[in-house]
């Protein structure tokens, strides 16, 4: 059983490739950044399918976490921002389609190790990319 309404999903992706774009362009270490994320209340409230988080905006979450953001800051040079795309995706249909708290799927699989499993992930598909990490991650 999927976490929350599937019309809510279209837009959980769109929210997170922006989200995760603005933390490469806004924060120094962007896999802490996207760990302490994963791990508070606003995404516990969003993985629960809580409409009143569903529809927050990556500018708004990024505020409850006392990240400044800005929307103007230039392209990282530091993280490859197709990248940062691909694990939000992944994270984001991960934790839709098996119903996981957030913070258990980053703890298992961190955002550093997963920006270095892109180039032998990303040329699957993003559901059959989440099938392999759930077998070398989350099967145990």
């Amino acid at each position: 059983m999927s976490a929350y309404d599937e019309c809510y999903l279209d837009s959980m992706f769109q929210k997170h490739r922006y989200l995760f774009k603005l933390i490469a362009r806004n924060c120094e270490d962007a896999f802490e950044t996207i760990t302490k994320y994963m791990n508070c209340d606003y995404r516990y409230n969003m993985d629960q399918g809580n409409p009143l988080f569903l529809n927050k905006t990556p500018k708004q979450i990024l505020g409850s976490l006392g990240v400044t953001v800005n929307l103007s800051a230039a392209i990282s040079e530091q993280y490859d921002e197709f990248i940062m795309e691909w694990m939000a995706d992944i994270y984001t249909y991960l934790q839709w389609k098996y119903n996981l708290l957030s913070q258990d799927i980053v703890n298992k699989i961190q955002p550093k190790e997963l920006y270095f499993k892109y180039y032998p992930l990303h040329e699957t598909s993003i559901e059959n990319g989440v099938e392999k990490l759930v077998d070398i991650y989350l099967k145990q």
